[in-house]
Protein backbone atom coordinates (compact mmCIF):
# COMPACT_ATOMS: atom_id res chain seq x y z
CA UNK A 1 0.00 0.00 0.00
CA UNK A 2 1.34 3.48 -1.17
CA UNK A 3 2.08 6.02 1.63
CA UNK A 4 -0.28 9.22 1.11
CA UNK A 5 1.59 12.39 0.17
CA UNK A 6 1.88 14.70 3.32
CA UNK A 7 -0.30 17.44 3.11
CA UNK A 8 1.35 20.98 2.15
CA UNK A 9 2.57 23.07 5.15
CA UNK A 10 0.28 26.24 3.80
CA UNK A 11 -2.73 24.16 3.22
CA UNK A 12 -2.06 22.25 6.86
CA UNK A 13 -1.72 25.56 8.93
CA UNK A 14 -4.95 27.11 7.22
CA UNK A 15 -6.88 23.76 8.31
CA UNK A 16 -4.89 24.64 11.84
CA UNK A 17 -6.51 27.63 11.82
CA UNK A 18 -10.22 26.78 10.76
CA UNK A 19 -10.20 23.75 13.16
CA UNK A 20 -9.28 25.95 16.13
CA UNK A 21 -11.96 28.27 15.48
CA UNK A 22 -14.24 25.23 15.23
CA UNK A 23 -13.23 24.39 18.29
CA UNK A 24 -13.33 27.64 20.10
CA UNK A 25 -17.08 27.82 19.12
CA UNK A 26 -18.48 24.56 20.22
CA UNK A 27 -16.63 25.52 24.14
CA UNK A 28 -17.68 29.29 23.98
CA UNK A 29 -13.72 30.55 23.56
CA UNK A 30 -13.01 34.11 22.41
CA UNK A 31 -10.10 33.36 20.06
CA UNK A 32 -8.25 36.19 17.39
CA UNK A 33 -6.08 34.39 14.97
CA UNK A 34 -3.17 36.60 13.98
CA UNK A 35 -0.23 36.34 11.53
CA UNK A 36 0.41 33.81 8.91
CA UNK A 37 -2.79 32.60 7.52
CA UNK A 38 -5.02 35.17 9.14
CA UNK A 39 -2.90 38.68 7.96
CA UNK A 40 -5.45 40.23 5.64
CA UNK A 41 -4.33 40.00 2.03
CA UNK A 42 -3.92 44.17 1.80
CA UNK A 43 -1.23 44.19 4.18
CA UNK A 44 0.68 40.84 2.61
CA UNK A 45 -0.34 37.82 1.14
CA UNK A 46 1.29 34.91 2.69
CA UNK A 47 3.19 32.96 -0.20
CA UNK A 48 1.45 30.22 -2.22
CA UNK A 49 4.64 27.58 -2.27
CA UNK A 50 6.22 25.65 0.13
CA UNK A 51 9.14 26.58 2.06
CA UNK A 52 12.60 24.73 2.57
CA UNK A 53 15.01 24.90 5.27
CA UNK A 54 16.97 27.72 3.41
CA UNK A 55 13.99 30.18 2.82
CA UNK A 56 11.76 30.39 5.96
CA UNK A 57 14.12 32.37 7.58
CA UNK A 58 14.69 34.61 4.23
CA UNK A 59 13.67 38.26 4.87
CA UNK A 60 13.39 38.49 1.20
CA UNK A 61 10.70 36.24 0.25
CA UNK A 62 6.85 35.91 1.13
CA UNK A 63 6.09 35.26 4.32
CA UNK A 64 4.57 31.24 5.39
CA UNK A 65 4.16 30.61 8.56
CA UNK A 66 4.84 26.87 10.06
CA UNK A 67 2.25 27.00 12.75
CA UNK A 68 -1.91 28.46 13.24
CA UNK A 69 -1.33 31.11 15.95
CA UNK A 70 -3.91 32.50 17.91
CA UNK A 71 -4.31 34.87 21.09
CA UNK A 72 -7.07 34.01 23.52
CA UNK A 73 -9.26 35.76 25.77
CA UNK A 74 -7.40 35.15 29.30
CA UNK A 75 -10.36 34.01 31.01
CA UNK A 76 -11.28 31.10 28.30
CA UNK A 77 -8.10 29.78 28.49
CA UNK A 78 -7.96 27.11 30.31
CA UNK A 79 -11.27 26.37 28.64
CA UNK A 80 -9.78 26.10 25.42
CA UNK A 81 -7.00 24.18 25.98
CA UNK A 82 -9.09 21.15 27.50
CA UNK A 83 -11.07 21.31 24.40
CA UNK A 84 -8.30 21.19 22.35
CA UNK A 85 -7.23 18.33 24.11
CA UNK A 86 -10.14 16.53 23.87
CA UNK A 87 -9.69 16.69 19.83
CA UNK A 88 -6.45 15.66 19.14
CA UNK A 89 -3.89 18.42 20.12
CA UNK A 90 -1.46 17.98 22.72
CA UNK A 91 0.43 20.33 24.47
CA UNK A 92 4.79 20.23 23.93
CA UNK A 93 5.07 23.11 25.94
CA UNK A 94 3.63 24.80 29.25
CA UNK A 95 3.15 28.70 29.51
CA UNK A 96 5.37 28.64 32.92
CA UNK A 97 8.69 26.95 31.73
CA UNK A 98 10.29 30.55 31.79
CA UNK A 99 12.37 32.12 29.29
CA UNK A 100 11.00 34.68 26.89
CA UNK A 101 8.04 32.08 25.77
CA UNK A 102 6.12 32.59 28.84
CA UNK A 103 3.26 34.09 26.55
CA UNK A 104 2.27 30.95 24.69
CA UNK A 105 2.17 27.12 24.43
CA UNK A 106 3.16 25.19 21.59
CA UNK A 107 0.53 22.54 20.47
CA UNK A 108 0.86 19.27 18.54
CA UNK A 109 -1.54 17.63 16.37
CA UNK A 110 -0.85 14.36 14.22
CA UNK A 111 -2.44 15.27 11.17
CA UNK A 112 -2.69 19.32 11.54
CA UNK A 113 0.57 20.38 12.98
CA UNK A 114 1.52 23.16 15.22
CA UNK A 115 -0.49 25.77 16.72
CA UNK A 116 1.13 28.19 19.26
CA UNK A 117 -1.89 29.34 21.78
CA UNK A 118 -0.79 32.51 23.52
CA UNK A 119 -2.39 34.13 26.40
CA UNK A 120 -1.01 37.67 25.86
CA UNK A 121 1.27 38.95 23.11
CA UNK A 122 5.54 40.23 23.50
CA UNK A 123 4.98 43.52 23.22
CA UNK A 124 2.18 44.51 25.12
CA UNK A 125 2.23 46.22 28.50
CA UNK A 126 -1.12 46.65 29.00
CA UNK A 127 -2.59 44.11 31.18
CA UNK A 128 -3.28 41.01 29.25
CA UNK A 129 -7.34 40.80 29.48
CA UNK A 130 -7.37 44.69 28.74
CA UNK A 131 -5.73 44.23 25.74
CA UNK A 132 -7.60 41.24 24.53
CA UNK A 133 -10.72 43.46 25.32
CA UNK A 134 -9.11 46.37 22.88
CA UNK A 135 -8.03 43.88 20.16
CA UNK A 136 -11.97 42.20 20.53
CA UNK A 137 -13.99 45.67 20.12
CA UNK A 138 -13.65 45.86 16.63
CA UNK A 139 -12.35 42.74 15.18
CA UNK A 140 -13.60 41.57 12.29
CA UNK A 141 -13.98 37.99 10.58
CA UNK A 142 -12.21 36.75 7.78
CA UNK A 143 -12.78 32.88 5.94
CA UNK A 144 -9.18 30.72 6.11
CA UNK A 145 -10.18 27.41 4.64
CA UNK A 146 -13.97 28.48 4.46
CA UNK A 147 -14.31 28.66 7.82
CA UNK A 148 -15.36 32.21 9.29
CA UNK A 149 -12.79 32.88 11.66
CA UNK A 150 -12.06 36.02 14.32
CA UNK A 151 -8.81 37.96 13.01
CA UNK A 152 -7.87 41.73 14.76
CA UNK A 153 -8.90 44.80 12.60
CA UNK A 154 -6.46 45.72 10.08
CA UNK A 155 -4.37 48.17 12.44
CA UNK A 156 -4.15 45.55 14.93
CA UNK A 157 -2.66 42.95 11.83
CA UNK A 158 -0.16 45.70 11.43
CA UNK A 159 1.01 46.32 14.92
CA UNK A 160 1.46 42.50 15.93
CA UNK A 161 3.21 42.17 12.18
CA UNK A 162 6.00 44.65 13.32
CA UNK A 163 5.58 43.49 17.05
CA UNK A 164 6.42 40.15 15.71
CA UNK A 165 9.05 41.61 13.48
CA UNK A 166 10.61 43.82 16.38
CA UNK A 167 11.63 40.43 18.27
CA UNK A 168 12.92 38.67 15.23
CA UNK A 169 15.27 41.63 14.21
CA UNK A 170 16.75 41.65 10.38
CA UNK A 171 14.75 38.41 9.69
CA UNK A 172 12.12 39.96 9.30
CA UNK A 173 12.79 42.71 7.10
CA UNK A 174 9.81 41.83 4.75
CA UNK A 175 6.78 42.39 7.37
CA UNK A 176 8.02 45.85 8.33
CA UNK A 177 7.55 46.55 4.46
CA UNK A 178 4.55 45.56 4.77
CA UNK A 179 3.20 47.03 8.07
CA UNK A 180 4.56 49.61 7.64
CA UNK A 181 7.38 50.95 5.61
CA UNK A 182 3.94 50.60 2.45
CA UNK A 183 1.52 51.69 5.22
CA UNK A 184 -0.18 55.37 4.42
CA UNK A 185 0.48 58.11 6.93
CA UNK A 186 -3.08 58.09 8.07
CA UNK A 187 -2.51 53.89 8.99
CA UNK A 188 0.57 55.01 10.41
CA UNK A 189 -1.27 57.20 12.55
CA UNK A 190 -3.86 54.88 13.67
CA UNK A 191 -0.97 52.17 14.18
CA UNK A 192 0.71 54.15 16.38
CA UNK A 193 -2.05 55.55 18.55
CA UNK A 194 -3.37 51.64 18.81
CA UNK A 195 0.35 50.72 20.24
CA UNK A 196 -0.09 53.62 22.91
CA UNK A 197 -3.37 52.42 23.92
CA UNK A 198 -1.63 49.13 24.21
CA UNK A 199 1.68 49.92 25.74
CA UNK A 200 3.42 48.53 23.19
CA UNK A 201 4.87 51.81 21.29
CA UNK A 202 8.81 51.12 22.94
CA UNK A 203 8.43 47.58 20.24
CA UNK A 204 6.76 49.71 17.11
CA UNK A 205 9.69 52.05 17.96
CA UNK A 206 12.11 49.32 17.33
CA UNK A 207 10.47 47.91 14.74
CA UNK A 208 10.36 51.06 12.41
CA UNK A 209 13.50 52.03 12.92
CA UNK A 210 13.15 55.16 16.26
CA UNK A 211 14.28 52.97 19.43
CA UNK A 212 16.55 55.91 20.44
CA UNK A 213 13.06 57.78 20.92
CA UNK A 214 12.58 55.69 24.27
CA UNK A 215 16.04 55.47 25.54
CA UNK A 216 14.86 55.89 29.18
CA UNK A 217 12.06 53.22 29.28
CA UNK A 218 12.57 50.08 31.14
CA UNK A 219 11.73 47.78 28.23
CA UNK A 220 13.97 49.64 25.53
CA UNK A 221 16.81 47.52 26.40
CA UNK A 222 15.63 44.14 25.42
CA UNK A 223 14.48 45.24 22.49
CA UNK A 224 17.07 47.18 21.53
CA UNK A 225 19.03 43.06 22.14
CA UNK A 226 16.52 41.54 19.55
CA UNK A 227 16.96 43.99 17.29
CA UNK A 228 20.75 43.24 16.69
CA UNK A 229 20.88 39.82 17.45
CA UNK A 230 23.25 37.68 18.75
CA UNK A 231 22.54 38.62 22.56
CA UNK A 232 24.05 35.83 24.75
CA UNK A 233 20.80 34.50 26.95
CA UNK A 234 22.35 36.43 30.09
CA UNK A 235 22.53 39.26 28.35
CA UNK A 236 18.26 38.88 27.69
CA UNK A 237 17.87 37.72 31.07
CA UNK A 238 19.52 41.14 32.71
CA UNK A 239 16.96 43.11 30.09
CA UNK A 240 14.57 40.86 30.48
CA UNK A 241 14.69 41.46 34.91
CA UNK A 242 15.19 45.72 33.98
CA UNK A 243 12.06 45.57 32.19
CA UNK A 244 9.63 43.64 34.63
CA UNK A 245 6.57 45.72 35.30
CA UNK A 246 5.70 43.64 38.74
CA UNK A 247 7.83 42.11 41.91
CA UNK A 248 5.54 38.68 40.69
CA UNK A 249 7.38 39.57 37.17
CA UNK A 250 10.78 40.42 38.37
CA UNK A 251 10.30 37.20 40.42
CA UNK A 252 9.74 34.77 37.58
CA UNK A 253 12.74 36.40 35.54
CA UNK A 254 15.42 36.29 38.32
CA UNK A 255 14.19 32.92 39.21
CA UNK A 256 14.00 31.65 35.39
CA UNK A 257 17.28 29.87 35.22
CA UNK A 258 16.53 27.68 38.12
CA UNK A 259 13.58 26.14 37.07
CA UNK A 260 13.10 23.15 35.25
CA UNK A 261 12.53 23.38 31.62
CA UNK A 262 11.39 19.77 30.73
CA UNK A 263 9.17 20.96 27.89
CA UNK A 264 12.12 22.22 25.51
CA UNK A 265 13.91 18.67 25.88
CA UNK A 266 10.88 17.13 25.20
CA UNK A 267 10.20 18.86 21.68
CA UNK A 268 13.85 18.13 20.81
CA UNK A 269 13.55 14.75 21.17
CA UNK A 270 10.11 14.26 20.61
CA UNK A 271 9.58 11.83 23.93
CA UNK A 272 10.27 12.15 27.57
CA UNK A 273 13.57 12.92 28.32
CA UNK A 274 15.45 10.73 30.84
CA UNK A 275 17.06 11.61 33.65
CA UNK A 276 20.66 11.42 32.67
CA UNK A 277 19.47 13.53 29.53
CA UNK A 278 18.10 15.94 31.90
CA UNK A 279 21.31 15.96 33.99
CA UNK A 280 23.62 16.37 30.67
CA UNK A 281 21.01 18.97 29.13
CA UNK A 282 21.66 21.00 32.46
CA UNK A 283 25.36 20.61 32.74
CA UNK A 284 25.37 21.77 29.34
CA UNK A 285 23.24 24.69 30.18
CA UNK A 286 24.61 26.10 33.05
CA UNK A 287 28.73 25.78 31.83
CA UNK A 288 26.95 28.05 28.77
CA UNK A 289 25.58 30.81 30.97
CA UNK A 290 29.35 30.64 32.79
CA UNK A 291 30.88 31.37 29.24
CA UNK A 292 28.16 33.33 28.98
CA UNK A 293 28.42 35.60 32.31
CA UNK A 294 32.20 35.57 31.91
CA UNK A 295 32.06 37.05 28.33
CA UNK A 296 29.82 39.91 29.51
CA UNK A 297 32.10 40.92 32.22
CA UNK A 298 34.85 41.05 29.96
CA UNK A 299 33.23 43.22 28.00
CA UNK A 300 32.00 45.65 30.34
CA UNK A 301 35.68 45.62 31.84
CA UNK A 302 36.66 46.52 28.23
CA UNK A 303 33.96 49.21 28.14
CA UNK A 304 35.27 50.75 31.22
CA UNK A 305 38.81 50.32 30.54
CA UNK A 306 38.75 52.24 26.68
CA UNK A 307 36.26 54.98 28.96
CA UNK A 308 38.70 55.64 31.47
CA UNK A 309 41.42 55.94 28.74
CA UNK A 310 39.30 58.71 26.89
CA UNK A 311 38.26 60.55 29.85
CA UNK A 312 42.74 60.63 30.97
CA UNK A 313 43.32 61.75 27.14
Amino acid sequence: MTDLPPIPLRARTHLAHATLQAVADVCGADILHIKGAALDASIGPPSNGAPTETTMGSSDLPRLSADADVLVRPAHLQVLLTALKRYGWTAMTRFDTGGGADHSSDLWHEELGWADVHRSFPGFRLDAALAFDRLWLDHRVQLIAQRPCTVPSLDAQRLVLLLHAARNGQSRANDVRDGWTNATATERNRVRELSETLRAEVALASATGHLDDYADRPESELWRLYAVGGASRFEIWRARLKAAQTGVDRLMVLTNPLRLKVDGLTVELWRKPTQLELLRFYCRRLLSDLADIKSYAYKRAQGCREKSLRSTR
